[in-house]
């Protein structure tokens, strides 16, 4: 068994797929397996063996040689401070006009309760609308799943409820892409659904699911190691942290939405657990075809390998 380091396990996680911390991927056109150690990037283009995304070779003079995972992002860009700063900004304006009564701001402190047990907390923009008491938290750097988990238990504490929105620097698109961490579970605090804003769209939000993506697998034929002859491809195969965005159609911040309790739910990694809380969710009927995404994810399952490996803080 391969001796595997911290620092592979984390950039896994962060992408959702371990297909590539025991060192290799495959050549997209011949399906050769090649380690990390002696693959150059002519030898490519790979992809990795579990989750089908493009994966690039990186060579490392301080670390040991590793394939990475590769593909289009959300655009959330490099200046995460200035887009954050410029959507509390323009929603909480907005708020406080439309309901003056409300008291909306940002940033301002709500001091800590001994009865509920709650830390302080800083939202980014809080207020009430028709009196019942709302925090929007603005997601424009990568935060870790246990502070979404600990800012969403501690809101709902205090009987608030809570907002996610994640601001891009522009649109997101209709080409697939590969959710990041934290896109991912919020995606499953609010049922399937994640809620991305840009510059100018106000108190309008674009709920995006991350539905069902393939890549064509091309047919090859090649002599292996051993002189036995090998054939793979000719086929689709599902992406498993490569998503396609299906929009749900630009939504009101408060006129399509409603306070929710949101009951526990326990995924297949528990450490992805979403816990007990109160959400400020919209109030679409979900606009995507659960019976074939069941049947997607099923066939995901199917196709990981019996022998697939991880030690126990990072199992599946």
């Amino acid at each position: 068994m391969v001796e595997l380091d911290s620092e592979l396990f984390h950039q896994a996680e962060e992408v959702g797929c371990y297909g590539l911390v025991e060192g290799y991927a495959k050549n997209l056109h011949t399906h050769k397996q090649y380690f990390a150690e002696t693959a150059v990037k002519a030898d490519g283009p790979f992809y990795c063996p579990w989750c089908y995304s493009e994966v690039i070779v990186r060579k490392c003079v301080v670390k040991r040689d590793h394939f990475a995972h590769h593909g289009r992002l959300s655009p959330i860009g490099n200046r995460e401070s200035k887009l954050h700063k410029e959507c509390k900004e323009e929603i909480c304006e907005l708020l406080k006009q439309r309901f003056p009564e409300g008291k909306w701001a940002t940033e301002r402190e709500i001091p800590p309760s001994k009865n509920a047990k709650t830390p302080k907390l800083v939202p980014d923009i809080s207020g009430r609308i028709n009196g019942m008491a709302i925090v929007i938290e603005v997601q424009a750097t990568s935060l870790s799943v246990p502070k979404i988990v600990e800012r969403s238990k501690n809101y709902s504490k205090l009987g608030i409820s809570l907002l996610w929105i994640v601001p891009l620097i522009r649109p997101l698109g209709d080409e697939p892409f590969r959710p990041r961490m934290f896109e991912r579970y919020i995606h499953s605090i609010y049922y399937g659904r994640t809620y991305y804003w840009t510059k100018g769209q106000g108190l309008t939000l674009t709920p995006v699911h991350y539905g069902k993506a393939y890549r064509y697998i091309e047919f090859s034929e090649w002599v292996d190691e051993y002189g036995e002859q090998q054939q793979a491809g000719g086929y689709n195969k599902p992406y498993k942290v490569v998503k396609s965005p299906e929009y749900g159609g630009d939504i009101d911040l408060v006129d399509d939405f409603e306070k929710k309790e949101r009951e526990e739910f326990i995924p297949k990694n528990e450490r992805k657990t979403v816990p007990e809380c109160s959400i400020w969710k919209d109030c679409l009927e979900h606009w995507w075809d659960k019976d074939a995404e069941m049947a997607f994810e099923v066939e995901c399952e199917e196709d990981i390998p019996e022998d697939y490996w991880l030690p126990p803080r990072y199992e599946r």
